[in-house]
This record gives structure tokens, sequence and C-alpha cells, in this order.
């Protein structure tokens, strides 16, 4: 079995990939061509904005990461689709109000510090996109298929 290299070092050596993303709460769609080096300034501010707590609006940064595991997930399987995304960050406000809803939302979720998606990738088996990430994230990663969409942190290394 070979090595398999985390998705932060192909994401360094990789030239800017388009990213393309749609928030099925919101209607918002974003494209970017993102690579670690362009993460900056006005980039960093749409991406930060788009994946805002669209209960509260609260805006808060976001972890490169997960966009290095979403652009190496998209090249590897070739596809240039949009990631429909479900939830990006939570303020804590929000994610209580959620534990309340549902046991499966967790009391210190990794979405209240801009470290979680979730999200599925048009065109893609949520099963594939789930292989896939767990593949090439060196965090957690979680699979509902009754729902349709994986979750992806940049947590500890971990699957449910």
């Amino acid at each position: 079995m070979g090595m398999v290299i985390p998705s932060s070092v192909l994401a360094i050596s990789s030239p800017p990939r388009p990213l393309r993303f749609y928030h099925t709460h919101t209607g918002e769609r974003i494209s970017i061509n993102y690579s670690p080096k362009t993460y900056t300034g006005s980039m960093r501010e749409r991406i930060e904005y788009f994946f805002r707590d669209f209960r509260t609006g609260e805006v808060h940064s976001i972890d490169p990461n997960l966009l290095d595991v979403l652009s190496t997930i998209q090249h590897a399987c070739g596809s240039r689709s949009s990631y429909e995304v479900i939830s990006g960050y939570r303020s804590p406000e929000t994610n209580a109000w959620l534990r309340k809803k549902s046991s499966g939302v967790a009391k210190k979720s990794y979405h209240m510090k801009g470290m979680a998606l979730d999200i599925r990738l048009a065109g893609l088996d949520t099963k594939r996109l789930r292989n896939l990430a767990i593949k090439y994230n060196s965090g957690g990663v979680g699979f509902y298929p009754e729902s349709d969409f994986i979750h992806i942190d940049t947590g500890n290394k971990r699957s449910w």
C-alpha cells in the first residue's frame, strides 16, 4: 500500500484550481481560483462571508486546510461541479440551538471554530465523496447517507 500524502502538502505544490460553492440555505454562489498562496485578502474575506453562520450573520475565520482538502478531492475525482454547502461556521448560539433539535450535533463542534463543513459535491455519489475525504483529509469525516451529505473537519483523524 502506497503512502498517502496529506492534502495540505499536495495543495501547496499545486497551481490555483477553481473551486465553486453553492450554499443550500442562502442560495448564494461563489467561484474562486484557490491555492494556499492565494487565500489572502479579499478572497479570504469572500470565503469567510460565504461560510458565515447564515442564521446569525456572524462571520468567522475558516481554516484554509478545509479548502486544501476540497481542492485535492475535486482534482482527484476530476469534477468541475460545485460543492453544495449545508453548514459552515456556526456561532455558539446556533450550535446550542441545533443541539436541542438533534443528538447529532457535537457540544464542542469544530463548526464553531471555522474548522468544519457539511457538504456534498454535485454529480458525485456522497459515498464516493466520503471515501475520497477519508483518503485525503487528515481530520474527521462523517457520513450522513440519509441526509446525503458528509461532514469534514480539520480536527483529529477519525470517521463515522
